[in-house]
């Protein structure tokens, strides 16, 4: 997650919940849409959107997807 460096502690205090709200997202989300070819430019955007929810307005900036795996 990209924060304002005067936002970083309280988001970092909000990982668990940001975590969670994540997993319970990705859980719902079916193997015809982790195909479709704007896949992860969809899930980037939906899980930045819920990330924002959690820590309050904007001190999620952005979010970066280092990995994706399926299994």
């Amino acid at each position: 997650m990209e924060t304002a460096p005067a936002d970083a502690e309280a988001v970092n205090a909000l990982v668990p919940r940001i975590v969670d709200v994540l997993n319970g997202y990705l859980r719902a989300v079916s193997p015809e849409e982790l195909a479709a070819p704007d896949a992860l430019l969809r899930l980037r955007s939906q899980m930045l959107r819920r990330v924002q929810v959690v820590a309050g307005g904007t001190r999620a900036r952005d979010l970066l997807v280092m990995e994706f795996v399926l299994n």
